[in-house]
């Protein structure tokens, strides 16, 4: 028999120790403690904090992520519509942009400790890392003349939340300095929050331009983790496999204003708060006992916070912009209704008046400076964010955020503009983590170790622009496509 098994760790019952692992990638719901009864979905709707990403809602594009997205105050070509859709109407000519990005993600988990029991039980560090490519951008831009000033019209689509995620990791459980069980853990996330959105801008002066959008935002997204855990002394083996499937769709409206001097522009934002349609299914397969059955709601009410964005861009020179963007987001504002007697804030899933949910201000910095090489004209852009994180990870990490940097290039020939950029972002948080066994069969779930969670963030845009030499050049295509060429119709 091995020392471990004569300890009195050891003797707590095995089923209630396993589930302390077992549920780590629900830990973060568990951490908030907001269900007093058994509820698989008080575990799965908030998934752990490493499988989440920012909940701020980021614009699209490569040349606003060169410079950190602080572009609310410049706002001039086709990407405007995510950050001031006043800015449309500075386009002259029609437009249609593609832009893709890939996406790398790299979490280190230091060692854990739990907290509760006199005999201190470790969690030894472990790693992960995943990376993918998607679509982040699509637009086509049509510009107007309406009472003599410039009116533009766009219809884009926009992937402004991705939830891809993966992370296969191993965990050594030791107990009083002795190990006691290996643990393998794999976490899938796919899915997305997409806007199809409608803009329409005018120019009411040289220097004022008003914008509106309208956008239906459809969301889809699946979280499942499987977890296995050996005993060291070949006392048995546990399993686990979770699985929880999302929809959510609704309509907003987001407003924009930009204002523009020889050496100073000023740009705000504003998207309203809206309600979506949200509904959720959850499923659990184990080879032991648990108090949680499957559920599912399809008829609950997901609550979206408004936020607002204030943008000032300097122009030392004709060429050169220096800019600021502030952001504020009202996530305690983020509420589901339906899935409880209370509406639940969507991040600590607490009732609306216990919520530790914070809202957030982000602060972004860029630059951009354009110059010619021959016929091609030339831009190098830079740029540093700080994105605060809404939800407190422990009782000690009150000002998580994620800080970071971005640097971009610029091409532009004729009628094709290319952009690249790429974004470097780190954070590292003490998290709380690991459902406390002994209060499961209650239905009182709380996190019981605390550790060192450090993320690194990589991002790639590129981007491609095309602009038409001019409406009639347009008219002319749509001609050739829909009705044929010139002489097309015409009797032999």
């Amino acid at each position: 028999m091995s020392p471990y098994a004569r300890s009195p760790a050891r003797r707590m019952p095995a089923m209630r120790r396993r589930l302390r692992w077992l549920l780590l990638p629900l830990s973060f719901a568990a951490a908030a403690g907001a269900q007093t009864e058994p509820n698989l979905d008080a575990f799965g709707l908030i998934v752990a904090v490493q499988s989440r990403p920012s909940f701020a809602i980021v614009g699209a594009g490569a040349r606003p992520a060169g410079m950190a997205g602080a572009f609310t105050a410049v706002a001039d070509d086709a990407s405007a519509a995510s950050f001031n859709p006043a800015g449309l109407a500075l386009l002259l000519t029609p437009e249609a942009s593609l832009v893709i990005d890939q996406f790398e993600r790299e979490d280190s988990f230091g060692a854990f400790v739990d907290l509760e029991n006199g005999i201190p039980e470790t969690y030894g560090p472990s790693a992960s890392s995943f990376d993918a490519t998607g679509l982040n951008f699509l637009s086509f831009t049509y510009p107007l003349t309406a009472a003599g000033r410039n009116l533009s019209l766009q219809l884009s689509f926009h992937r402004a939340i991705d939830f891809t995620f993966e992370s296969d990791r191993v965990f050594d459980e030791s107990a009083a300095g002795v190990p006691a069980a290996s643990l393998q853990q794999s976490v899938r996330q796919t899915g997305d929050v997409d806007t199809l959105t409608v803009a329409a801008a005018y120019q009411l002066t040289p220097r004022t331009s008003l914008g509106l959008t309208v956008s239906r935002w459809t969301g889809d997204w699946t979280f499942t983790t499987s977890t296995r855990e050996t005993e060291i002394d070949g006392d048995g083996e546990s399993f686990l496999s979770y699985s929880q499937t999302n929809d959510w769709e609704g309509w907003n409206v987001s407003l924009g204003a930009l204002l523009r001097y020889r050496y100073l522009n000023v740009g705000a934002t504003a998207r309203l708060p809206f309600d979506g349609d949200f509904s959720v299914s959850s499923t659990l397969t184990t080879n032991f006992e648990t108090p949680f059955e499957p559920t599912s709601h399809s008829d609950a009410t997901l609550e979206w916070p408004g936020s607002w964005t204030l943008g000032l861009a300097l122009k030392p020179l004709e060429t050169w912009f220096i800019t600021v963007d502030y952001a504020e987001y009202d996530w305690d504002d983020a509420l589901l209704v339906g899935l409880a007697d209370q509406p639940l804030n969507f991040f600590d899933l607490k009732p609306e008046d216990e919520s530790t949910t914070r809202n957030t201000g982000q602060w972004r910095y860029g630059t951009e400076y354009t110059f010619f090489a021959g016929k091609h004209l030339l831009a190098v852009r830079g740029g540093w964010f700080d994105l605060p994180r809404p939800q407190l990870l422990s009782p000690g990490d009150e000002k998580s955020s994620r800080r970071g940097f971005a640097l971009g290039f610029g091409w532009k020939a004729g009628n094709v503009a290319l952009d690249v950029a790429y974004q470097r972002s780190t954070s590292s948080a003490l998290e709380l983590q690991f459902v406390d066994p002994e209060t499961v069969g209650s239905g009182i779930v709380s996190a019981q170790a605390v550790g060192k969670v450090e993320t690194t963030d990589e991002r790639l845009f590129l981007s491609a622009l095309y602009r038409f030499p001019s409406r009639s050049a347009l008219n002319d295509l749509f001609h050739f496509l829909f009705v044929g060429g010139k002489d097309a119709g015409k009797g032999g």
